[in-house]
């Protein structure tokens, strides 16, 4: 099953409104919502129990100049068995504008016993643009016992600023073929979790405040850390052993940034 959805969003009189939505089901959005800021708040749909082997999922989504964009998902993504050995697939392009805003924090991705997945995420800045994108891994069904059973999770997170390409995050996890390298890698944690804030405004004081706020979560349960881009951004990784948890250190990480960058509190979405 091929699901696609493709929208876009502009900036008129100070609020952002939905001018393109394509889509082909499973996927579809919900009604947008409006927020006091001005900005819109998008809810994706899925009306699919999920990616089966030889699913493709299409997202894009252009913000256009001075739009400010939230984009979420309803539930979370479930990567169900491939035996047929092909892998599902989502492919994801988005595009900012100058002076836009774009933030991208979808539901935990549940990668179930014996699935194949391959993903990417392409975003495209402009200089005046700032993004934030976060993303949740967990190790399946856990309260099924599947702890890294799955097959394959192939991931790759790709930026441009102005077709210079900055970015190049690649994840590929084979955890029953090389489970050495998964417990190496994670320890006993057992979710990761990635935010990525882009703008050229982000400066080294971001990555030294975001640090000292992950350091007041360094507990057993969560560990995490910030580095600077080669340009124009920060990446935040945190590790876990629940999807709750690092979600809320990354919502945690989220909202200062957007103190930071944006002068705007936090933004409470409810499910």
């Amino acid at each position: 099953m091929n699901g696609r959805w493709e929208g876009a969003v502009v900036n008129r009189e100070g609020r952002t409104r939905l001018i393109v939505s394509k889509q082909q089901a499973p996927l579809k959005v919900a009604k947008p919502f409006e927020r006091a800021d001005g900005g819109l708040i998008l809810y994706l749909m899925d009306a699919s129990p999920g990616l089966f082997g030889g699913d493709t999922q299409r997202i894009v989504c252009s913000v256009k100049s001075g739009a400010k964009l939230y984009l979420t998902n309803q539930a979370s993504a479930k990567l169900h068995p491939s035996p047929s050995l092909q892998p599902s697939r989502q492919m994801q392009s988005f595009y900012v504008a100058q002076d836009a805003v774009f933030e991208y924090m979808p539901e935990p991705v549940v990668p179930f016993a014996g699935s194949l997945f391959e993903g990417e995420t392409q975003v495209y800045m402009t200089s005046g643009a700032t993004a934030m994108v976060g993303e949740i891994l967990t190790p399946g069904r856990v309260g099924k016992g599947e702890v890294f059973c799955f097959e394959r999770y192939e991931s790759r997170f790709i930026v441009y600023w102005e077709q210079q390409c900055v970015v190049w995050d690649a994840i590929l996890l084979e955890p029953r073929r090389e489970s050495l390298f998964v417990s190496s890698s994670f320890g006993s944690f057992t979710h990761v979790g990635t935010f990525y804030a882009l703008s050229e405004r982000v400066a080294n004081t971001h990555v030294a405040t975001l640090q000292a706020l992950l350091n007041q979560f360094s507990e057993d349960d969560v560990y995490g850390g910030c580095s600077a881009l080669s340009k124009n951004g920060l990446v935040v990784r945190i590790l876990g052993r629940s999807a709750w948890r690092v979600a809320q250190v990354m919502h945690a990480c989220h909202t200062r940034m957007r103190q930071l960058l944006l002068g705007a509190d936090e933004l409470l979405i409810r499910k």
